[in-house]
């Protein structure tokens, strides 16, 4: 059985505003100024948590030159924690197994806590280009349990000089909610 590491932080506070923005527009579906509204409040409440989802990532890329994927889950309350592996690097689940672990969890954490309202996993992540190139990138996706979930994928570009930096940031819709 794996264990999870739990943390906690209040991401409603003017402190956990973070310089990554993510812009995500009122979907076109919204018939009228009421579901604009409410789809908006939703979307915001996942545009805070997947700020900080994103942020820590890079933050942990930053100091180790990696990143094993983590989940972070947000209440009404606007509470948050950050689920993560806990245990040795040497016992660790390689990171898909790892992945599908945790989307199994969180899977069930919404069946079980009705009061969760958003969740994240995030994890390391590859894409080919139509060059045909491997571009490595943080991969989140972001439910809401009113609203439709999307996958953010912020690319990792080679420039002149060989070195990796941050590319302009992804986001579409996702097929597979985890809310149930």
């Amino acid at each position: 059985m794996f264990r999870l590491r739990v943390g906690f932080q209040r991401l409603c506070s003017a402190g956990a505003m973070l310089a990554l923005c993510l812009m995500v527009a009122v979907p076109a579906f919204a018939a009228n100024d009421d579901e604009a509204t409410a789809t908006s409040e939703e979307r915001q409440a996942m545009n805070s948590i997947a700020e900080v989802a994103m942020q820590t990532a890079m933050k942990a890329i930053q100091e180790s030159g990696g990143l094993y994927p983590f989940a972070m889950i947000a209440k009404a309350d606007g509470d948050a924690k950050v689920l993560g592996y806990q245990g040795t690097q040497e016992t660790a689940p390689p990171p898909d197994q790892w992945t599908a672990a945790l989307f199994m969890r969180l899977q069930q954490m919404a069946e079980e806590e009705p009061d969760l309202k958003v969740l994240v996993l995030v994890r390391l992540h590859e894409v080919t280009s139509k060059q045909g190139e491997k571009v490595p990138g943080i991969w989140a996706q972001v439910d809401h349990r009113d609203a439709e979930p999307w996958v953010l994928f912020l690319p990792f570009l080679r420039n002149e000089a060989g070195r990796h930096e941050v590319g302009e940031l992804i986001y579409y819709a996702s097929e597979q909610p985890i809310f149930p």
